[in-house]
């Protein structure tokens, strides 16, 4: 369904990520359609751990939802106040830290305090283009993410 070249199968990932069934879904679809090899997705599940590991390590590609916790949640832990824009706050830090790996933002979410997706994407391809590809909505129940992902993905190698 999908024309990879293999270029990419070798590409890091990293995947910031709270809700486990969106990134099973997003990683299996890594794997299955765009044939990166699974040991190559890294998965942070909050602002904290995401923004550590992109600081830490060198990625190809990132993934970021736009909601988030500040800090992973754990059994002793409630994981602190949750960054309804946090991924964009992580897109901040990157600029702030000359970081410019190619980075999308996943998000379930069609609008945050009455600002629509649309517009938030316009503001953050304006702000971050040297790096931001793009915006997409999720939906669990629909298949139109796999091909936005694919879209943008595809972008990397331009």
């Amino acid at each position: 369904m999908y024309n990879i070249t293999s270029k990419f199968n070798n590409m890091k990932v990293l995947i910031v990520e709270n809700d486990s069934n969106k990134y099973d879904q997003v990683k299996s679809f890594l794997i299955e359609e765009l044939k990166i090899i699974e040991t190559n997705i890294s998965i942070r599940k909050s602002y904290q751990s995401g923004l550590e590991s992109i600081l830490d390590n060198t990625y190809d590609f990132i993934i970021l939802d736009m909601s988030i916790p500040t800090f992973d949640i754990t059994e002793f832990d409630d994981g602190g106040n949750t960054l309804d824009r946090g991924g964009e706050i992580i897109l901040q830090e990157m600029e702030r830290e000359n970081i410019s790996i190619p980075s999308i933002i996943l998000t379930q979410y069609e609008d945050f305090d009455n600002v629509s997706l649309l517009e938030i994407d316009s503001n953050l391809k304006e702000e971050f283009e040297e790096f931001y590809l793009g915006c997409i909505y999720y939906n669990i129940s629909e298949e139109n993410w796999k091909n936005e992902l694919n879209n943008l993905y595809l972008k990397i190698e331009k």
